[in-house]
């Protein structure tokens, strides 16, 4: 198994990571369950400038998810 990288993901990909026997969509879904069930992980996010509609997770945001969901 590869060793996880602390870079930008494209949500799609980030939530592949972590649920990868699931299809794309269900993946996200999960990974939005997660994210909002954790009100520490969304205030920090939220602290930095997250925007929900962007394709993309930033590095520093993939690290804050990491910080409380742990590596996928």
């Amino acid at each position: 198994m590869e060793t996880f990288k602390l870079q930008s993901y494209t949500k799609a990909d980030l939530a592949q990571l972590y649920s990868p026997h699931s299809e794309s969509a269900a993946a996200l879904q999960t990974l939005y369950r997660w994210m909002k069930r954790n009100e520490s992980l969304m205030a920090e996010l939220t602290a930095l400038g997250y925007n929900k509609y962007r394709h993309s997770f930033l590095k520093q945001e993939v690290g804050i998810i990491v910080k409380y969901l742990g590596e996928p």
